[in-house]
């Protein structure tokens, strides 16, 4: 049986698989062709605005500053009972202090009191299908108990700041914002204009105008739940004794907001925001890196540089921004999260070893520390930044990868044998309580499938 089976292979790949290579690499041709025309018409702003960066040496005078990372992991559906799973939720950090006089860094010694580890969090979560509420009910417990904060107090907070944002920091008088006086907000946001589409009887009823997964899709809920442990251990970072120049977190700052409406939609966005807001207080840059820009063509931007600068040159491009009434690109027409909402975004070419990497910075951080009315300011305070994000990729085991985030990475990734190892403990432990064993073992590791 098992030699038919590899003759069978066999025969797919000989009949079938070329066919099938031939069809996907059409299809890929044809979406260059699509886009070419765009990509001329915007390469003449991303030859204007690239800027060319010397590197800083690797030991130098600069004056030492401590950074930190956070990235997040799991295991979806680590055991599954019918419509009952259990999920595994993972977060861990990485912190350290650059050492520029000896070209190195020097780990940090940190506890946080939301750590259930060293350097990390565990959580797990049960879900339970056609149970809509019970799943809000248990997210917003999940919000407080690990971020420290109820998420309409956070709700609350936000939203004067993203009304001001988006009056361009003009001074709106919604500081004292409470549940108490709902209709001053309403009232504001109709001034600026911001976009409201809540009735504001439903305001706290979160459950009916944020969205969510369905509630029969736990992988959906596995994610929003893993999103919001890592802003917890982000908040907690911000809420130590410790000062960070830079913060990073793995992905974008992509706002998920309704097509005519300014009002985010996720829990985790309103987390987000706070994360922003108060890392903005405390002189820390937030710092959201994506390897995976989703930004169209980006190889082509890299390879037609790298034909004329070289593969080793270091360079970013900002992308334009809407608020600053900057024209806008014809790739990004369909994008309209590249640059996010309330952020700022730009492309980052370390060597051509290293895909182009998309960096996004809070908005109200970078209109205060970067911009400037003064472009040869600007372009000064933007090398700046870049110079030193530039040397905190400079790790030999993850050169052109920012070393924080990556030790944060290994930290926190579930490979399957720890994901086997923790659920046959999770199934002693339902075992030792009176629980038939087999019932929690995944029916397809019973029928000999996986």
């Amino acid at each position: 049986m098992f030699g038919g089976g590899v003759l069978l292979m066999h025969i797919f790949l000989d009949n079938q698989i070329e066919n099938e290579f031939r069809k996907v690499y059409l299809k890929f041709k044809a979406i260059e062709t699509q886009t070419t025309k765009e990509y001329k018409d915007d390469y003449g702003y991303f030859s204007q605005n690239i800027t060319i960066f010397k590197p800083l040496e690797t030991t130098c005078s600069k004056a030492d500053f401590r950074v930190a990372a956070v990235d997040g992991s799991g295991a979806d559906s680590l055991i599954l009972l019918n419509d009952i799973s259990i999920h595994l939720i993972t977060a861990n950090f990485s912190a350290d202090q650059t050492a520029f006089s000896k070209g190195t860094t020097e780990q940090l010694d940190i506890t946080l009191p939301i750590a259930s580890q060293p350097d990390g969090v565990l959580r797990l979560v049960l879900l339970r299908e056609d149970k809509d509420e019970e799943v809000w009910d248990e997210f917003l417990e999940f919000i407080e108990y690990n971020y420290n904060e109820p998420l309409e107090d956070i709700v609350i907070r936000i939203l004067p700041e993203l009304i001001k944002l988006k009056g361009l920091e003009k001074n709106y008088s919604v500081d004292n914002f409470t549940m108490e006086n709902i209709d001053d907000i309403f009232r504001v946001a109709n001034m600026v204009p911001f976009k409201i589409k809540v009735k504001k009887q439903d305001f706290t009823n979160f459950s009916k105008w944020m969205l969510s997964s369905s509630a029969t899709s736990a992988r959906g809920w596995f994610e929003q739940f893993r999103e919001v442990l890592e802003y917890s251990l982000l908040h907690a970072l911000l809420n130590s004794e410790h000062y960070f120049k830079y913060l990073f977190i793995d992905g974008s700052m992509n706002m998920l907001l309704s097509p005519r409406d300014d009002l985010p939609r996720l829990a985790s966005n309103y987390l987000l925001r706070d994360l922003a807001i108060k890392a903005y207080e405390k002189n820390t840059c937030l710092v959201a890196v994506s390897k995976t820009t989703t930004f169209p063509l980006v190889y082509r931007i890299a390879q037609d540089f790298e034909k004329d600068l070289g593969t080793e040159e270091k360079w970013f491009i900002r992308l334009p921004l809407a608020v600053l009434k900057e024209k806008q690109l014809h790739m990004l027409k369909d994008r309209p999260h590249i640059p996010p909402a309330y952020g700022v975004s730009y492309l980052f070419h370390f060597s051509s070893d290293v895909p182009v990497l998309r960096i996004d910075f809070d908005l109200k951080w970078w209109l205060k520390k970067i911009h400037s009315k003064d472009k040869e300011i600007e372009k000064q305070r933007e090398i700046e930044l870049f110079q030193e994000l530039d040397w905190l990729a400079r790790e030999v085991r993850y050169f052109g990868y920012f070393f924080d985030l990556a030790f944060a990475h290994n930290n926190t990734i579930i490979r399957f044998p720890d994901r086997d190892r923790v659920a046959e403990q999770l199934i002693e432990y339902f075992a030792e309580r009176g629980e038939n064993p087999n019932l929690f073992i995944h029916p397809r590791k019973r029928l000999g499938l996986m």
